[in-house]
């Protein structure tokens, strides 16, 4: 019994490493080879219990790994293999239009098509230029021109053109989210009631 759990705990933390290496991505974000190869995985570590062994399953856990690797490292290198092996982003929405064969393609409903649209926060299909979903079944889309918000260089551009004697200020340097990923030192602390 104290064996199994040793055995376990081994497993679980090297299984934990060993996917650590595959890349940092949630299951929504993941494209079909990697899906694969997570399961695929799941299932080995899960025979070792069933009494596979112990360093079988390591082996075939790290055989997984990298071909996943590798296979991504190869679509890096080539856009044909990248196209082969992770697929491409599926247009479904021109000019305002929804594609309505591509839909089919994917299953893709005329209700799923406005959820994503929400989400996004577009009200109308009419308002989006191009609308794809992508290999990882995320929903991108750019807007009509008139659709766009209206950004802080848009706005200057208009009081330079409208008001030629306005000064316009440079925007405040403001440390954001991003400065601690960049520098780990301003990374701010947490907030007591985090604790």
């Amino acid at each position: 019994m104290l064996t199994v759990f040793w055995q376990s705990l081994v497993l679980a933390v090297a299984g934990i490493l060993l996917l650590r290496l595959s890349g940092r991505k949630s299951i929504a974000e993941m494209t079909i080879p990697q899906i694969g190869v997570l399961l695929t995985i799941g299932a080995i570590l899960g025979s070792d219990v069933a009494g596979k062994g112990l360093s079988q399953s390591l082996l075939a856990v790290f055989t997984f790994l990298a071909v996943l690797y590798v296979s991504e490292w190869i679509s890096l290198k080539w856009n044909l293999a990248e196209r082969a092996l992770k697929g491409a982003a599926v247009p479904v929405i021109e000019n305002g239009k929804p594609l309505t064969a591509n839909m089919k393609k994917l299953r893709l409903t005329v209700d799923d098509l406005e959820k994503r649209l929400r989400i996004a926060g577009v009200a109308r299909v009419q308002d989006v230029q191009f609308g794809t979903i992508e290999t990882n079944g995320e929903f991108g889309c750019e807007l009509m021109a008139h659709a766009r918000p209206l950004t802080r260089g848009d706005l200057e551009e208009i009081l330079k053109a409208n008001f030629p004697q306005i000064v316009v200020p440079p925007p405040k340097k403001q440390a954001d989210i991003f400065a601690e990923t960049l520098i780990p030192q301003n990374q701010p602390p947490a907030p007591n009631k985090l604790h």
